[in-house]
């Protein structure tokens, strides 16, 4: 079982090395804290969200400089799709997760209290050469349990965020990404494989503030005496 772990734990970093991605935000704090645990075994969990921001959202904007925007578009979109897949050892949790297209690497610590998640990627392209085509960041999560079925949570985090930016070179899109760094406070409510999630975040070094709402639902793997494999909600 341990030898499959550490497998497993190093297929995920080299697919954090080899995909790549235009955006990314900070993934939920609700749906870290509820992978399904199994004592001694590896608890897996499926999750598909989405998420909506509101606030200072980029627009043909990159990093307050003049720029020609008939050759390229900026857009940090108002929403995305959200897909996790988490595998959870204990009190270890790595695994892997997409937001639209833009896949990053998930690697934490969970207790039935406390949870730290990370996530890192690389963007296919940085906009300016000089700035590094990496995204990630670090999150602390404090959970209070109500019940077995109903918990609330609180988070706090720092990351460096990326948005997607479109070069027109004569007909031809030519995607790479630009970087802001965030940092934030959060709250949310878990009931079984649901939650909702509101998050707030302001940009390190300029006056800017976004919204989050999430919304996410988590389907577990279920042992079977038989070698399929079968995705089902247990509760």
């Amino acid at each position: 079982m341990i030898r499959k772990f550490c497998s497993l734990v190093f297929c995920v970093a080299a697919s954090l090395l080899l995909l790549a991605g235009c955006s990314s935000h900070p993934p939920s704090a609700a749906q870290f804290m509820n992978v399904h645990e199994k004592r001694n075994k590896m608890g897996t969990s499926f999750i598909i969200g989405s998420s909506l921001r509101a606030g200072d959202i980029y627009k043909e904007h990159v990093d307050g400089e003049s720029i020609q925007w008939d050759d390229y578009e900026g857009a940090e979109f108002y929403g995305n799709l959200d897909l996790s897949f988490l595998f959870r050892y204990n009190h270890l949790i790595v695994g892997f997760s997409v937001e639209n297209l833009s896949h990053r690497g998930v690697l934490g610590f969970v207790s039935r209290y406390i949870g730290l998640q990370s996530w890192g990627g690389l963007a296919l392209k940085s906009f300016f050469p000089d700035k590094s085509a990496s995204y990630g960041g670090l999150m602390l999560i404090e959970e209070y349990p109500i019940n077995e079925n109903l918990k609330v949570g609180l988070s706090e985090h720092i990351s460096h965020n990326a948005y997607q930016v479109d070069q027109i070179n004569e007909g031809i899109d030519c995607s790479s990404s630009d970087y802001y760094n965030e940092y934030g406070i959060g709250t949310y409510l878990t009931y079984k494989g649901f939650s909702i999630e509101f998050r707030y975040g302001r940009e390190i070094g300029e006056p800017r503030n976004r919204f989050y709402f999430m919304l996410n639902y988590a389907f577990r793997a279920k042992d079977k005496i038989t070698s399929d494999f079968e995705l089902y909600n247990d509760y």
